[in-house]
């Protein structure tokens, strides 16, 4: 089967889906958890403005989840005082084209019963074939899904993981492969990948503790990069050094959910830096509206009032997707590449300006995930 490119496989919700989801993990991190398929790069062919994904079979586009606290947009944050070590620039490790393959035969993997992650194959998208399921293990993967030992393909896009943010492999605790459907139908809950949280209870979670799942199957090289630099980004920016423990009844900064985020929390300074109060407050407002349909909607009209704000039309979901989207942007794309070089940067607002935010961010950027991402770019071209 040829391979299928992440703007061909665009990203669309079954509504039915979206609802329990939304049930099940109203006060955990739902910003990726309602199946919403995360777009790739955008062409490099792509004209002044900045490229969108084509929808996945022409259906709707994310929701918005309940999770910010819009009061807070104009807040003064401080820059963080430690600087985290710089380390080197990787080798971009080996990756057999045929670890992209459109298809993949039944593996007769198995989730174990009861995992706080999550054991439910559809949770990964209607049509969804787990592939492999490992725990993480002092830095290696180690089988839980009742086979033997890891495949060479899944071994190499651990690799990738790893030399991306060796510093952050300590927040993962399970790292999962599946097939997504190669062959969606309009309307149909789709995703490409996720980072999901540890659950503890039913409404609390440990954002110590993380699985990353990917579908590599019928991509290519460029959109697996961007894929694993946007579910990287969600931990970087969600972890427990970046947010409180507990929901605190009025947050000082704003709210993710299962916490606060810390002042100097990178994502609270990216939000206090590249969102102004009328697009916290359209995202505030989708938020209550009573039906998916108007919040897919609510959404689709941000991003067409304010194109040049956004890397890419996923990334209007709300600030959790949006410093995701640019995230991959700065980390996949060369700043000499068209697509980029394309991107608005007149305002702070701009797309072109919130990936530029990264190269300033160096306290707690750059170090750590700079030479990684060096190592992406160069993976995502070869």
């Amino acid at each position: 089967m040829p391979a299928r490119s992440r703007s061909e496989r665009s990203w669309t919700v079954l509504i039915a889906a979206v609802m329990v989801a939304t049930l099940l993990h109203a006060v955990g991190h739902v910003a990726w958890w309602w199946g919403l398929t995360e777009p790739g790069p955008p062409s490099t062919a792509a004209p002044a403005a900045p490229t969108a994904p084509a929808d996945r079979a022409g259906g709707p586009s994310a929701t918005f989840p309940p999770w910010l606290d819009s009061e807070s947009a104009t807040q003064t944050v401080s820059e963080p005082t430690e600087t985290a070590a710089a380390v080197p620039t990787p080798a971009v490790p080996a990756y057999a084209s045929s670890c992209l393959r459109g298809d993949n035969p039944p593996t007769g993997a198995t989730f174990p019963a009861g995992d706080p992650f999550g054991d439910e194959v559809d949770d990964l998208g209607e049509g969804a074939e787990l592939q492999r399921l490992y725990a993480v293990r002092s830095g290696t993967l180690s089988p839980i899904d009742g086979l033997g030992a890891p495949r060479p393909c899944d071994l190499q896009l651990w690799e990738l993981v790893t030399r991306l943010a060796p510093q952050h492999v300590r927040y993962l605790e399970e790292f999962l492969v599946f097939d997504a459907d190669p062959t969606p139908e309009k309307g149909q809950f789709v995703i490409d990948g996720e980072a999901v949280p540890k659950r503890v209870t039913y409404s609390t979670f440990d954002d110590n503790r993380w699985r990353l799942a990917f579908a590599p199957n019928g991509i290519d090289r460029s959109d697996l990069a961007w894929l694993v630099a946007h579910e990287l980004a969600h931990i970087v920016s969600l972890n427990d050094s970046q947010t409180t423990t507990v929901e605190a009844p009025v947050c000082e900064t704003r709210s993710v959910g299962s916490g606060c985020l810390r002042p100097a929390a990178m994502l609270n300074r990216y939000i206090s830096g590249s969102w102004d109060a009328a697009q916290l407050q359209a995202v505030k407002q989708a938020e209550s509206l009573s039906s998916i349909e108007d919040r897919v909607k609510a959404g689709e009209d941000l991003y067409a009032a304010r194109p040049r704000s956004f890397v890419s039309r996923y990334a209007a979901t709300n600030p959790v997707e949006d410093f995701a989207e640019s995230f991959a942007m700065w980390c996949t794309v060369k700043p000499t590449d068209r697509a980029r070089r394309a991107l608005p940067t007149a305002s702070p607002i701009d797309s072109g300006a919130k990936v530029a935010w990264f190269d300033s961010a160096r306290a707690d950027v750059v170090p750590t995930l700079g030479p990684g991402c060096a190592m992406l770019t160069e993976f995502a071209t070869s």
